[in-house]
């Protein structure tokens, strides 16, 4: 159980992935403006992840190299982002709100090819895959709230007018990066040790 918990811990907390494959100031909203939390495109990168380790583990594994292996996880994360949002925009109802904040051809900036992987190398039972795959789609969703807090509360603090904006928002990234890759370290040494 304290396994299972830690690798929860690990996956949520290893948001420095985030900062890493682009949620940058590219997607950064105007000041003022409130940007929905991206809950559907978090429910796909569950699926994605928990898929993809299904397949791997099980089907891939055994019969390829691990460096073939490898070479397959971003194309198939890609393809599985790209499905999944398609399939949801055809049979899925336009009442349930699809907001987008990443693109399903960049595999979500990288970050399901880097959950998947790490997925890979952190669960070794169902169990264990589904709660770290739902973990890494909810630190996605913190992440961005954190962001987003930031920013909003950034317009009403004193912040001098050359930090407004984008810079503010990439030292805050800096900042999270350092905690949560500090954090999520010291979760994976106590992982192993369990």
């Amino acid at each position: 159980m304290a396994a299972l918990v830690s690798a929860a811990l690990f996956a949520s907390l290893s948001l420095n992935l985030i900062i890493q494959f682009g949620l940058g100031i590219e997607k950064m909203p105007e000041d003022g403006v409130v940007r929905p939390l991206p809950f559907f495109q978090a429910g796909v990168l569950f699926i994605t992840v928990f898929a993809l380790w299904v397949l791997f583990f099980y089907v891939v594994t055994p019969f390829f190299s691990v460096l073939f292996k490898y070479f397959l996880l971003f194309p198939f994360s890609m393809l599985s982002c790209w499905a999944l949002e398609l399939a949801a925009s055809r049979f899925i109802p336009k009442i349930v709100p699809q907001k987008k904040l990443f693109d399903a051809a960049t595999a979500y900036n990288g970050l399901a090819f880097t959950a998947v992987l790490l997925t890979l190398h952190i669960a070794s039972t169902v169990l264990e895959a589904v709660v770290v795959s739902l973990n890494f789609s909810l630190g996605v969703l913190f992440a961005i709230f954190i962001l987003d807090e930031i920013q909003k509360r950034s317009s009403f603090e004193a912040i001098p007018v050359f930090l407004r904006g984008k810079p503010l928002r990439l030292i805050s990234m800096g900042f999270l990066s350092i905690i949560f890759t500090s954090t999520a370290a010291i979760l994976l040494i106590a992982l192993r040790a369990i």
